[in-house]
């Protein structure tokens, strides 16, 4: 059975977020941190920059950061494919 969903706020930038979800509060605790850090990154190397624009440019590098992480993903998917194809093709006994 599923579990069932909670409500789990989360402080981003001093503003509060209620997440329904059924995932650990720690773990929706810690995104909001990482999400937070990645703002604070941006803010940091600016000199003067607006909040949504930080904001803004912290979901286009976590979204980079997680499309990324994806192609590599297929590649290693692929690469696992290619070698129990060759797996495969040498373990069968030879026929005669």
């Amino acid at each position: 059975m599923a579990e069932p969903y909670t409500t789990t706020v989360v402080r981003i930038m001093g503003e509060d977020y209620p997440i329904k979800s059924d995932a650990d509060p720690d773990y929706l605790s810690g995104l909001a941190k990482y999400v937070e850090e990645k703002i604070l990154s941006i803010s940091a190397k600016n000199r003067f920059p607006s909040k949504i624009k930080s904001e803004v440019l912290a979901a286009l590098i976590i979204a980079d950061e997680f499309f990324s992480e994806k192609k590599k993903n297929a590649q290693i998917d692929q690469k696992i494919t290619e070698l129990n194809s060759l797996l495969e093709k040498h373990m069968r006994p030879e026929t005669l």
